[in-house]
C-alpha cells in the first residue's frame, strides 16, 4: 500500500502540473484554478503520501489520490486546446495594448469612480461600526453585515469586480493609475485583514509575468516556485497579523520574529490553506455520511445564482459550505472549505470525477467569453473576475467564487448598456436639433 500510495500520489502531481502547464500555455484565467490546486493540494498531498497522516489510514490517502487523477484525465479530454485570444501586447511599446485607439472613455472613468467609492464604504463602514481605523480588528470587521442587501455587501462586491482596473491601467501607460488601485487594495487589507481581498495585487502580478512570457522555460517555473512560496508566506502572515488584535497594537507589536514564527506554526498544525485537503480526507473515511452531502447543493446554486435564497421558493438550497462546516463538527454557521476536489467529492461522492468534464466545459466557456469581446477593457475586466473566482473556487469556496464572477458580468453588461442607450438617445437627440434648425431655415427661406 505504501508504494503505491507514492505512485499514486505521484501521479496525481504529475496531472495537476500538466494541465497548469497547458492553461499557461494558452493563456487562459483557469491557470490560477490549477496552481491554486497545485498549491493547496498537489504538493502537499504528495508529502502525505510519502511520509504519511497518523489522523488517516493509508487506504483513504490512495483514493483520494486516484479520485484526483480521474478527475484530470475527464477535464483533459473535454478540455478545448484554443488558445485564449486575451490581449495583444506590443514589445515595441513597452509591453502595452497595441491598439492605437486606446479608449479613455467615460465608461472605465466610471468604474474607477465606483471602484474608489466602494473602497471609501468599507473603510467608513470599519470606522462607523469600530470607532476608528486604528481600533480595527479581524473580529471586529467579521462583525459587519457583508450580504447583496447592504450597502457594505455591495460595495466589498463592486470593489472585487474592478480590480482588474490595476491591470488596465498598467496596459495603457497610466501607472499612476495603477498603482492607486493597488494601494487601495493593500490599504483596504491592512485595515480589515481579510486574506481574499490580497489576490487582486498577486494575480495583477502574476499576468504582468506571464503575459510578457512567449514559451515556458525553466526560468519560468522557477519564478512560479518562489511566487508560491511568496504568497503562501504572505497569505500566513496576514492571518498572523490578524490576531494581534487592534490595527493600532499590531503596527506597534509586529515582528519579523512574530511573523516567521507563526507561519512556522501554521504549517507545521496543518491549519490554513496548506491544511484544506485534510477534510477531503475526512470526507472519504466517512463515505460522505453526512446531513446535505451527495445532492450537488454547490451546482445547483450555481445554476440559481441570480434568484436570492428567500425568493427561490425553496429551490435553492443552503450554502454548502456551512453543511460541511457542520460535518466537522464547526459552530452553527461555520463554514469549511475543503479545496475543489473535496467540495466535488462531497457534492456528488465518487461520481464527483465527473465534474472534472464539467469544469472542461466551464473553462471553455469564459475563455470563449474572453476571447469574443473585441474591447480590451472588457476583455482585462472579465479575465481578471474570473482570475480571481478560480483562485476562490480551487480553495473550495465554490459557489462564493461563482457568486461574484457571475454578478461581476452581469454589472458590467448592464453598465454598458445603460451607457451606449444614453448615447444613442444623445445621439437621436443631436440629430433631431439638427433637423429642426434645418426646417427652420427652410421654412424661412420659403417665406421670403
Amino acid at each position: 500500500m505504501i508504494l503505491l500510495n507514492i505512485l499514486f500520489g505521484i501521479l496525481q502531481l504529475g496531472f495537476i502540473s500538466y494541465i497548469l502547464f497547458k492553461e499557461v500555455e494558452r493563456k487562459s484565467p483557469a491557470m490560477f484554478l490549477w496552481a491554486t490546486l497545485l498549491l493547496m493540494f498537489g504538493v502537499p498531498h504528495l508529502l502525505t503520501a510519502l511520509v504519511g497522516d497518523k489522523d488517516y489510514q493509508e487506504e483513504t490517502i490512495c483514493k483520494a489520490s486516484i479520485f484526483v487523477i480521474c478527475f484530470c484525465i475527464l477535464y483533459i479530454l473535454f478540455r478545448s486546446k484554443k488558445k485564449v485570444d486575451f490581449i495583444n501586447i506590443s514589445r515595441r511599446k513597452g509591453f502595452r495594448i497595441d491598439n492605437d485607439e486606446v479608449a479613455y472613455s467615460i465608461f472605465e472613468m466610471i468604474c474607477f469612480a465606483i471602484m474608489v467609492i466602494a473602497v471609501m464604504v468599507l473603510l467608513l463602514s470599519n470606522i462607523r461600526v469600530q470607532g476608528g481605523l486604528l481600533n480595527s480588528s479581524w473580529g471586529g470587521t467579521r462583525k459587519i453585515e457583508r450580504s447583496y442587501l447592504t450597502l457594505d455587501g455591495l460595495a466589498s462586491r463592486l470593489m472585487h469586480m474592478f480590480s482588474g482596473l490595476s491591470l488596465y491601467y498598467f496596459l495603457t501607460a497610466r501607472k499612476n493609475r495603477a498603482f492607486i488601485v493597488l494601494f487601495l487594495q493593500a490599504f483596504v487589507v491592512l485595515v480589515t485583514r481579510n486574506r481574499v481581498l490580497v489576490l487582486p495585487i498577486f494575480i495583477f502580478s502574476i499576468l504582468l509575468y506571464i503575459i510578457k512570457m512567449y514559451k515556458i522555460k525553466l526560468k519560468h517555473i522557477i519564478f512560479g516556485a518562489v511566487a508560491a512560496v511568496v504568497i503562501i508566506y504572505i497569505v500566513y502572515a496576514i492571518r498572523a497579523f490578524r490576531w494581534l488584535g487592534s490595527l493600532s497594537n499590531a503596527l506597534s507589536e509586529v515582528s519579523w520574529e512574530y511573523l516567521n514564527s507563526m507561519v512556522i506554526r501554521f504549517i507545521n498544525d496543518k491549519s490554513g490553506e496548506l491544511g484544506l485537503r485534510q477534510w477531503f480526507y475526512y470526507f472519504i473515511e466517512h463515505n460522505n455520511n453526512f446531513d446535505g452531502f451527495n445532492r450537488a447543493y454547490s451546482y445547483i446554486r450555481m445554476a440559481l445564482v441570480y434568484i436570492p435564497s428567500q425568493w427561490s421558493l425553496g429551490l435553492k438550497p443552503s450554502s454548502f459550505d456551512i453543511c460541511m462546516g457542520q460535518a466537522i463538527g464547526m459552530a452553527s454557521g461555520g463554514s469549511m472549505h475543503p479545496t475543489l476536489f473535496g467540495d466535488c467529492f462531497a457534492n456528488l461522492y465518487w461520481f464527483g470525477i465527473f465534474l472534472g468534464g464539467f469544469w472542461a466545459a466551464f473553462a471553455n466557456f469564459f475563455d470563449k467569453m474572453i476571447s469574443r469581446k473585441k474591447n480590451s477593457f472588457h476583455k482585462i475586466m472579465i479575465f481578471f473576475m474570473i482570475s480571481y473566482s478560480y483562485v476562490v473556487m480551487g480553495r473550495g469556496s465554490v459557489y462564493n467564487g461563482f457568486e461574484t464572477t457571475a454578478w461581476g458580468i452581469l454589472f458590467l453588461y448592464l453598465m454598458d448598456l445603460t451607457l451606449k442607450s444614453l448615447k444613442h438617445i444623445k445621439f437621436h437627440f443631436a440629430r433631431f436639433g439638427h433637423t429642426s434648425r434645418v426646417g427652420r431655415r427652410r421654412c424661412g427661406q420659403e417665406r421670403l
